[in-house]
């Protein structure tokens, strides 16, 4: 009698720890998958240069954009810094845009979701389920793929949201400096502007908004306030290709 109470005992044990091993391994796995990978432009940054995020770098000579996706003919060199353009409130002639260095940063989330047995059409829950475990596989695989007619569709939402971060961090920065509320202030052109029509540039804020802290909410521009995105542009890369 006493050797199956022990047991039991040791049976309840085991399935007390084996239940904290799977609920901390759940926990762990999904704090790793929450937290961002390494900016990659930290590598090679120039000492008179700041980068707000995977996404962008602001030195003197201006406002360089990051496109993650490989140059094909479809137009990505300039659709997707447009993203983070029409956030950051500047305009596609004042960006400088280059190719993104190999960087798990800039994995293609939706590759994968290509291969779930579901038409794209398809909005079942079922579908939506098997779609959102495809994007936490590839956030672990880090791949950073070119294809499928899928970098648009990945860039939409992170692009814009690494310009409206960005934004933000310039805002807080001006804030600082100006000793005002962030709401006191508003973004126009590549400059913070203030009280009474006082400016400052992006370019002289980058090193104080490399320090602020990235905001944990963010705001989009709502589809009626867009300038950029929704028109037709002329492709950045135009010129360099004609020229040689």
């Amino acid at each position: 009698m006493s050797k199956v109470s022990g047991l039991g005992k040791l049976a309840r044990r085991s399935f007390v720890f084996g239940s904290a091993a799977v609920v901390g391994g759940f926990a762990i796995g999904y704090c790793s998958y929450r937290k961002p990978y390494q900016n990659p432009l930290f590598d090679n940054l120039s000492p008179d240069a700041a980068t707000l995020n995977p996404y962008i770098i602001l030195n003197k000579e201006g406002i360089t954009v990051i496109a993650p996706r490989a140059e094909m003919g479809q137009g990505v060199m300039t659709t997707l810094p447009a993203l983070v353009a029409e956030e950051l409130d500047v305009s596609l002639e004042q960006i400088k845009v280059v190719h993104g260095p190999a960087s798990k940063a800039y994995f293609n989330e939706v590759v994968l979701s290509e291969a779930v047995p579901f038409t794209s059409l398809d909005e079942s829950s079922s579908a939506h389920r098997a779609r959102s475990a495809t994007k936490v596989v590839a956030k672990f695989l880090g791949w950073q793929i070119t294809g499928g007619s899928t970098s648009t569709h990945d860039a939409f939402q992170k692009m814009r949201e690494a310009g409206a971060m960005a934004r933000a961090m310039l805002l807080g920065a001006a804030a600082k400096k100006w000793a005002v509320r962030v709401d006191q202030l508003k973004t126009n052109a590549g400059e913070v502007v203030g009280a009474a029509g006082k400016k400052i540039s992006y370019l002289e804020l980058a090193a104080e908004a490399a320090g602020q802290k990235p905001p944990a909410t963010l705001s989009l521009k709502d589809r009626s306030e867009w300038n950029i995105l929704g028109k037709s542009a002329n492709r950045v890369d135009m010129r360099p290709k004609v020229t040689g």
